[in-house]
């Protein structure tokens, strides 16, 4: 079990109640935002959603704890621990536990209104998206060719990226976009952007096959091969390169694989000829991992 999970089921116990999904998320966020351990290593990132900051991820991790017997969901939007299992599942560490016990004891008793009317004061960015309140305009970039890679980000980190950097249509340049991590799938990114109201197209003809990239050692390979993709797909596929262009110029747009270094995907020689289509600059948004 994840250390983050582990912290969802302390936070519940601390609790001594059933918690609802808002409250927890705001007491993660909290964590994340105000706390000297910042809720641990790889813990949850947020978006701005329909009631302020919010994840993805831990809904989805949440779940699988319902599945597995720790947490029980009371089907009205709570979530309350099982006692009997809850032991069983470790400790996230005693750093965490400290500044976990601090939030509680500090939130663990405000209502869910002055919670979220706290959490919105305090972080109006995260409003961008409340159908409750907005406190701040979402951005919308100016037009440029985006690149981005989501290698080392959670979806969450991911999507927050592409909100503050003012993107409102997402272009998947993956032959095949499987992922094994939460989010990245096709139809799981898809779904996901759907609800931040970003736009997904995929373009599978512009990828680069997966077999093709196995023997990469060194950036004299990955050069080799993007030559190569150069002289091939991009000849040969100008039609999507032309609907590209015309879907950046629409709405700020950003191309996305993998790799979180450009030099290292094909993304890179992609924009290139796509900003030599329509004389838009190429911006490549990079996140902290």
């Amino acid at each position: 079990m994840l250390n983050r999970q582990k912290l969802l089921i302390l936070l519940l116990k601390l609790a001594d109640r059933p918690v609802s999904r808002t409250e927890l998320t705001k007491w993660c966020f909290l964590l994340r935002s105000e706390s000297e351990t910042l809720g641990g290593p790889a813990f949850y990132d947020f978006v701005p959603y329909l009631y302020g900051p919010f994840s993805f991820a831990l809904y989805q991790e949440a779940e699988k704890l319902v599945a597995q017997n720790y947490l029980h969901d009371d089907g009205e939007n709570h979530w309350s621990l099982n006692s009997e299992v809850a032991a069983s599942a470790g400790s996230p560490g005693r750093d965490v536990e400290r500044d976990a016990m601090r939030l509680v004891s500090r939130f663990g008793k405000k209502d869910t209104t002055s919670l979220v009317d706290y959490v919105y004061e305090r972080y109006p960015a995260f409003t961008a998206n409340s159908k409750r309140r907005k406190l701040s305009v979402r951005p919308e970039a100016k037009p440029a060719v985006f690149t981005a890679g989501y290698e080392g980000l959670s979806i969450d980190g991911f999507l927050n990226l592409l909100i503050v950097s003012g993107i409102k249509r997402l272009i998947d340049v993956r032959n095949n976009p499987i992922a094994r991590r939460y989010g990245f799938h096709k139809s799981t990114l898809q779904r996901l952007t759907d609800r931040l109201e970003i736009d997904y197209v995929h373009l599978p003809e512009l990828g680069i096959r997966s077999e093709d990239r196995q023997s990469l050692v060194d950036q004299d390979d990955y050069d080799t091969l993007f030559d190569r993709y150069e002289k091939t797909i991009l000849k040969d596929e100008r039609e999507s390169i032309q609907q590209v262009g015309r879907l950046v110029t629409e709405l700020p747009s950003v191309l996305v694989c993998m790799e979180s270094e450009p030099k290292c995907c094909h993304r890179s020689r992609l924009a290139a000829a796509v900003s030599k289509e329509i004389k838009l600059p190429i911006r490549h948004l990079m996140g902290a991992t």
